[in-house]
């Protein structure tokens, strides 16, 4: 063995590398690549299930190389959590916004379908979520609380000035309507996605004509239910 050899060099002179990130891949990417692994492997055996040995494996990183990325198994948990609320977010929003122009009935069933197509297509983003949200790691993390807010918001935007359009200021009626259709869609979404034996659009259009329903006997008969509700009694409270 030379010299060179034996100072751990190549036989060209150039040094080894060692067990950490491979030089030929983008840091980010490699960030990517063992976030998407990671949501998948927390998702199907549950944080406890969960190894760094398994991430780096479906990752196809060096075990090394994702404690550099991202430290403990908790600081990648939490870094999985973040990630799946932003994707949750980036989703919704955007079924939101490109049905903004949309009639009533239109945007409706859209941003229902939405959130199926949530539970159908990034499964283990929710899973994460649903699992962080529950209680159930060791570690709490805000993210799946500020997730549902930011989606609660820009329903509720959207609530509002619906009614503001009709000349109806309906005040804070707007978060719990929002919380309503959310909790509603959620729901049915996930039973469906737990059994697809149930009918998806059969889903959806009760979820619709329920919402559309319940909208219009608002707006012709119980309008002062609606700005009721919306109403809170803050005597006793600190100005």
């Amino acid at each position: 063995m030379s010299e060179i050899t034996a100072r751990g060099h190549g036989p060209q002179g150039s040094p080894k590398r060692g067990p950490g990130r491979p030089r030929s891949q983008p840091l980010e990417e490699q960030r990517r690549g063992v976030l998407d692994a990671a949501r998948a492997v927390f998702a199907q055996h549950g944080y406890h299930g969960a190894t760094i040995e398994a991430v780096a494996r479906r990752s196809g990183t060096p075990r090394p190389t994702v404690y550099e990325l991202f430290g403990t198994k908790d600081d990648l948990f939490e870094a999985v959590v973040e990630d799946s609320a932003d994707r949750v977010v980036i989703r919704l929003s955007a079924s939101f916004t490109e049905s903004e122009d949309f009639s009533l009935e239109q945007f409706v069933r859209h941003n229902f379908a939405a959130v199926f197509d949530l539970f159908e297509q990034d499964r283990d983003a929710v899973t994460v979520l649903l699992r962080a949200e529950q209680g159930t790691v060791d570690r709490p993390t805000t993210a799946p609380v500020q997730m549902r807010t930011r989606v609660l918001q820009e329903i509720t935007d959207f609530t509002r000035s619906r009614w503001e359009q009709l000349g109806v200021d309906i005040g804070e009626s707007a978060d719990i309507m929002a919380v309503i259709f959310f909790r509603m869609a959620e729901g049915l979404a996930i039973r469906h996605a737990d059994d697809d034996g149930w009918d998806r659009e059969a889903f959806i259009d009760l979820l619709t004509e329920f919402t559309l329903g319940g909208i219009n006997r608002l707006w012709t008969e119980s309008l002062d239910v609606l700005v009721a509700a919306g109403r809170r009694d803050r005597r006793g409270q600190e100005p």
